[in-house]
């Protein structure tokens, strides 16, 4: 009450003028009878009147006056003391399961730029459009990426939609501490989809080969040889690195050209004794001197039965209703066990002729290749790559899930054997979660070879949706999410580099992807990608960005130029003397001056500075995220976001959980 009479103190001065003013002329008018008055008037009549009007301005001005320095007075002490707000309450969390389409609730936001409880809190989201542009949180170890940010966002996207067999969301998670594929698992329990939990690793029941794939030869060996440079180190020669990927990439060709399934230990194993290359080389030319002798199966077969994850590759097109495949007795009991009806004849297409020209290719590298090298260059090519692969020959258990005989895919599993993975694009297209449960611990480079070859898998059927969701726009197609903490232990990207994850991320939203990544800090990518400037382009890819507290000056000093700057005006006073007949003083030996002049000026440029300064970075408390949001259609500014840990009540506010001590 106090205080809006304050601050409306001109009206009050003005009713007090005018209500004592009007009492006052009406009580004690002016006195006609007085005998200097009279004189007054009928000698000077305008002085009298002059006098009159000021005695009746006097009445008026002189309540008001006095009223204004009462209440400037009042309105002095009341300022001093700080207008108490009413805080409200968080709105209500929208629960997951109620969103009418996919969002993610990053946190609370109170005030963008200042720290502080707001009157009116609210819920900071990114819609749908704004997921498929990526999301990326950085954050120091123990700042909470992981319980504030990781596990509530993945829950709420796998909550959505649980009981909707068409529309929940599948994907792949990848992490390297062994305890994320728990509580997702957990999450999608408490969800009813228990059932959509895939889990790949040493006793997940399911056995994965890298190498059976439809990949490109030359990009598997490509990545398994840049992973090989960031394990043991990467020469300034680049020859090593062409060697390397060389040497894969042919005698995995040769492995898919001779029985159309390879592993990484059949891979190990040609390498060490390279006779077995040229053996496979002659035999392989020799069957395809002429037309060889075929399977054929109808198109429609081959698609029911004989495509992933069937272990044979060399498929080719005998015509535009028959596929061939050179005749194999596996093949042909595979064929009788699931009553396919085929044929058994010589190849009369040309299919065949692309087999020859490739084992020809293979046949030249060879000879004139790898066979011309000197045997100590070729010991060095070799035990560059033998020392990683061996790990999946001496390791029993690691040889048994990512190494499985093609007869694994032929037939229903023994009582304790694994079974094989169902096709990547299968299990996402129903809806499925995959996990990669091989902790960093076990062994770093075993773990990151696996993650990488599995997000490989996972991209490439990521980006075959593209063609089929523009040939059927009115079907209902689900989202997929990517998850992985901890990313920079499987991030690949690079100019050269044809599996680089910028290149799916670019054209996830197409695909629908969703991809959230957590890693340290920007210094650790960039540590653990090639090149130097390779990180700025894997950045630039998720448009949503999170940065937790950072003790990397690198990291906080980037955070703070992608906030941006903002204009503002900067006062400047100048104080100037001058003085005119100027002359010392006899007495105190001081210049003086008859006449002087002091002058001040004050004015204003624009300045730049940034919203948010490298120290803030540095200083976030846990559980406090500076945002830059994107909601898929325009950017929002830099803003304060305080994070929900998942062991936390969401609706309760971050400032409550501050004050009992739960944070």
């Amino acid at each position: 009450m106090l205080r809006t009479l304050v601050e409306a103190r001109g009206l009050v001065a003005m009713l007090v003028a005018a209500s004592v003013g009007t009492w006052g002329l009406h009580t004690y008018p002016v006195r006609t009878d007085d005998v200097f008055l009279a004189l007054i008037e009928a000698r000077k009549p305008f002085v009298f009147q002059v006098l009159a009007y000021v005695y009746a301005t006097l009445w008026f001005t002189t309540p008001f006056f006095a009223t204004s320095l009462v209440t400037s007075v009042l309105a002095i002490i009341t300022y001093r003391h700080p207008l108490g707000t009413r805080e409200r309450a968080l709105p209500p969390y929208p629960a997951p399961e109620s969103r009418p389409a996919p969002s993610l609730v990053l946190g609370e936001t109170h005030f963008d730029t200042m720290p502080g409880r707001a009157p009116s809190p609210s819920w900071l989201t990114i819609p749908q459009r704004g997921l498929y542009t990526g999301v990326m949180v950085l954050g120091a170890v123990g700042t909470g990426k992981t319980s504030a940010c990781m596990y509530p966002y993945v829950e709420q996207l796998l909550r959505w939609r649980a009981d909707d067999p068409e529309r929940k969301i599948g994907g792949l998670v990848l992490e390297v501490k062994g305890d994320f594929c728990g509580q997702v698992r957990t999450i999608l329990t408490q969800a009813g989809r228990e059932r959509d939990y895939v889990e790949i690793g040493l006793d997940g029941g399911f056995c994965y080969n890298p190498l059976h794939n439809d990949l490109d030869p030359y990009a598997v060996a490509y990545a398994i040889a840049t992973l090989l440079n960031n394990l043991f180190g990467k020469s300034k020669e680049p020859f090593w690195q062409q060697a390397y990927t060389d040497l894969l990439k042919f005698v995995i060709l040769l492995r898919r050209i001779t029985d159309g399934y390879t592993t990484l230990s059949e891979v190990y194993r040609y390498i060490l004794e390279d006779r077995q290359i040229d053996e496979d080389i002659k035999r392989v030319k020799n069957s395809l001197a002429e037309a060889p002798e075929v399977i054929v199966i109808s198109t429609g077969d081959y698609r029911e039965h004989c495509g992933p994850p069937a272990p044979w590759i060399n498929w080719f097109a005998e015509s535009a209703e028959e596929m061939a495949h050179e005749y194999n007795s596996d093949l042909e009991t595979y064929l009788d066990a699931r009553q396919v009806t085929y044929t058994v004849r010589r190849a009369r297409g040309d299919g065949w002729a692309a087999r020859r020209h490739q084992i020809e290719a293979v046949e030249r590298w060879y000879l004139h290749g790898w066979s011309r090298l000197d045997n100590r260059l070729r010991s060095s090519i070799t035990e560059g790559i033998v020392v990683f692969l061996s790990l999946f020959d001496d390791n029993p258990a690691v040889h048994r899930t990512f190494c499985p005989p093609r007869t694994a895919y032929m037939a229903e599993p023994k009582p304790g054997e694994p079974k094989p993975l169902p096709p990547i694009d299968e299990l996402l297209e129903t809806g499925h979660v995959l996990a990669l449960n091989f902790p960093v611990a076990m062994n770093p480079g075993l773990a990151r070879i696996l993650g990488v070859m599995l997000k490989l898998d996972f991209q490439r059927a990521v980006l075959q949706r593209i063609p089929r969701i523009a040939a059927q726009p009115k079907r209902t197609w689900r989202d997929l999410l990517f998850v992985c903490d901890e990313y920079h232990a499987f991030a690949t990207v690079g100019e050269t580099d044809p599996t680089g994850d910028e290149r799916t991320f670019a054209l996830s939203r197409q695909a629908r992807l969703i991809p959230i990544v957590a890693t340290q800090s920007i210094s650790s990518l960039r540590s653990a990608l090639p090149g130097e400037e390779s990180w700025r382009t894997l950045l630039q890819c998720f448009r949503t960005k999170l940065f937790l507290a950072t003790s990397d000056e690198f990291t906080a000093r980037i955070a703070s130029e992608l906030c941006g700057k903002r204009d503002q005006l900067k006062a400047h006073y100048v104080l100037s003397e001058s003085g005119a007949d100027a002359h010392i003083s006899l007495l105190t030996g001081r210049a003086g001056a008859n006449k002087q002049t002091l002058t001040a000026s004050k004015s204003y440029t624009p300045y730049h500075e940034y919203v948010f300064t490298s120290r803030v970075f540095t200083e976030l408390q846990n559980a406090q995220a500076i945002a830059l949001p994107y909601d898929g259609s325009n950017p929002l500014p830099a803003q304060r976001c305080y994070l929900k840990p998942y062991y936390l009540d969401v609706q309760k506010s971050y400032f409550d959980h501050l004050a009992e001590g739960a944070l």
